[in-house]
């Protein structure tokens, strides 16, 4: 039988010919290669420049004249917006509709959320009020005034009130059952500044005030719920102390990390087993402000020591207290948040718009009379900006366009 040959170069004896064919291949192969990674490097930059550009300019798409918008607040919440005042609350899926609309009457009121809920609650009141997307959960009537108030992920109310001759801590379950009733003494525990609930609902921490003559001390306290939540009431899991050192402010940034803000540093707590610090920031510069969102802890700091590079210093730190920014900036503020991935301060008509990299986005004043909000919404940089008498759609813009299109009418 014949032997079948199926090499093509021994039957064609072409060997060369093949050869300049494959290295044809190979270059085309590798002029494609090429031509995607300058292709991708170039979306990349395009990109990056896109989200690191500083605006110079904006344009208004929407314009809304409202009645004053005095003491009326927005936080995002749930693909949408909870909008608050002493008249009602009402949910807005897309900006402007209301989903529901619930009124009140509040003096004072002020919204914690750890989303799917938020709390509304009237400071120097006796009334709360919890809420999801769909509308109102539950009323709480207390006895006391409220002084300060958090919510869990899971429903789980904790309630700080002045009481006629002690403050009182209290914790209710998303069913509206009281769980923990914890009077303190001013003598005994100190006077109860601030406290968090975290999300998971099974811990609870408390920040005391003792003053003795001259000296004070604060101490911060942590308890458990994880098993005691619906029976005998909650055990105290330890605590710190810290003399002569006011800590006003609690947050848990997940259901394991407390931090604790006191006037010249801040402390992270390691709360899954026994509490204990796991990490301490301190600063040399006066803390003028801190804000909070979005798995960030920000500081701006008073920067009047190095003027020449920016009245202000901002840090930026992940929720377990790692740095990722520290950048002095020059710019007037009243008010700072961050949403969105974007840091937002304003005062009066101005407003400073920068990045979690420390890039301004934007700086300058907008027409208007007072901005009281900023909210980023879908669209590149695109805003929904509040003032006292309008509510306006604002894109910001690269150049001038209404410069361009008055050339273009000229020509």
């Amino acid at each position: 039988m014949a032997k079948n040959i199926y090499n093509f170069e021994i039957f064609t004896n072409k060997k060369e010919q093949l050869q300049k064919i494959h290295r044809k291949q190979r270059r085309k192969e590798w002029g494609k290669r090429i031509f995607f990674i300058i292709l991708l490097l170039f979306v990349v930059l395009i990109l990056y420049m896109l989200n690191n550009s500083r605006c110079e300019y904006y344009i208004y798409k929407e314009e809304t004249e409202t009645e004053s918008n005095d003491n009326v607040h927005y936080e995002s919440f749930a693909d949408g917006y909870m909008k608050y005042g002493q008249n009602g609350i009402e949910y807005q899926k897309s900006f402007g509709v209301a989903e529901w609309n619930i009124p009140v009457s509040f003096r004072d009121p002020f919204l914690v959320k750890a989303e799917p809920y938020v709390l509304l609650a009237d400071k120097g009141g006796n009334t709360l009020m919890l809420f999801d997307a769909s509308g109102k959960v539950r009323d709480y009537t207390v006895r006391y005034p409220v002084v300060q108030a958090s919510v869990s992920k899971q429903g789980t109310v904790q309630v700080i009130l002045q009481g006629e001759e002690s403050s009182m801590i209290q914790v209710y379950d998303i069913e509206g059952n009281l769980v923990a009733d914890m009077r303190s003494s001013v003598d005994e525990t100190g006077y109860p500044v601030t406290a968090a609930i975290s999300p998971d609902g099974t811990k609870l921490v408390v920040s005391y005030l003792a003053i003795d003559g001259m000296s004070s001390k604060t101490t911060v306290a942590f308890y458990d719920f994880s098993q005691q939540l619906r029976t005998e009431g909650v055990s105290l899991a330890g605590g710190f102390d810290y003399d002569d050192f006011l800590i006003a402010r609690l947050y848990f940034s997940d259901d394991n990390t407390l931090v604790a803000f006191g006037e010249s540093a801040t402390y992270y707590y390691d709360v899954s087993g026994e509490p204990a610090v796991k990490k301490e920031v301190r600063f040399d510069q006066e803390i003028q402000s801190i804000f909070l969102g979005e798995g960030y802890i920000g500081y701006v700091l008073d920067n009047s020591d190095n003027p020449e590079e920016g009245r202000y210093r901002i840090c930026l730190y992940g929720k377990s207290g790692g740095k990722k920014l520290d950048t002095d900036i020059d710019m007037d503020y009243e008010s700072i948040e961050i949403r969105d991935k974007q840091i937002i301060a304003v005062q009066n008509n101005t407003c400073t718009i920068l990045n979690t990299g420390g890039r301004i986005l934007f700086q300058g004043e907008l027409e208007g009379n007072s901005i009281e909000a900023v909210l980023p919404v879908r669209g590149w940089r695109t805003y929904q900006v509040i003032f006292q008498n309008k509510i306006v759609k604002m894109k910001l813009r690269l150049w001038d366009s209404s410069a361009a299109k008055k050339e273009e009418s000229q020509e």
